[in-house]
């Protein structure tokens, strides 16, 4: 069965799972560029502060910027595109860090965590945002290429736990089913992926599996 062409695709999955890696290689795969929001580092006020000292309101008002920032950078791209993340990540990441903090001591289900009174309502301020951003991706992305939790995070890459990824990646799987826009799951390797991810797209290829993947190491080594 031949799959549509996929121009629009959103590569999606936990922090540290290798999405910055596989869309980098898939633009060159490809020949579309590669859109992203800029790194969640220092909210406006809030400079040279650390990432585990944000406050709630500081959390949303990046939330809403990473937000901004990938639909001004989708919208230049009218015929197409490689997305390193979704809209819906912001809001995924901002659910659990306002219920859990960065470092869950567990993986319990976000569903069954108590929450403050101000969390409660934090957390509805989040979700109104959610739905916002899921509308979005349910207008324009053609795809989305989740990559599972396959490897540990790297030690000198934690500003989160393994707790938080697999609390993170159980949110926002089913919100990205919701959309209605085709889910397909690429494991292995970064060739592996890619040729996985060739297939699904339905894309010709300007480029070999390997040279995209030499490519896309050396520029993000």
């Amino acid at each position: 069965m031949l799959l549509a062409v996929k121009n629009k695709v959103a590569v999606v999955g936990a922090y540290g799972s290798g999405k910055t890696l596989l869309s980098t290689a898939l633009s060159h795969l490809t020949g579309l560029p590669r859109t992203h929001g800029s790194p969640m580092r220092e909210p406006v006020g809030g400079e040279g502060r650390s990432v585990h000292n944000w406050t709630p309101g500081q959390l949303l008002q990046l939330t809403v910027n990473r937000y901004t920032e990938r639909v001004l950078d989708e919208s230049r791209h009218a015929d197409g595109f490689i997305s390193d993340g979704s809209v819906v990540h912001e809001w995924a990441y901002a659910k659990v860090r306002l219920v859990t903090g960065s470092y869950p001591g567990t993986d319990v289900p976000l569903a069954d965590r108590h929450r403050s009174t101000e969390t409660a309502v934090l957390e509805e301020v989040a979700d109104e945002l959610g739905l916002l951003m899921k509308h979005h991706a349910g207008r324009t992305y053609d795809a989305f290429l989740h990559i599972p939790i396959e490897f540990p995070l790297a030690p000198e890459n934690r500003p989160i736990n393994e707790n938080f990824r697999r609390l993170s990646d159980a949110i926002l799987i089913p919100a990205l089913e919701a959309t209605g826009i085709p889910l397909y799951t690429v494991r292995g390797t970064l060739a592996e992926r890619l040729e996985q991810a060739g297939e699904y797209l339905g894309r010709p290829s300007v480029s070999t599996v390997d040279e995209a993947a030499r490519l896309a190491e050396k520029s993000t080594e």
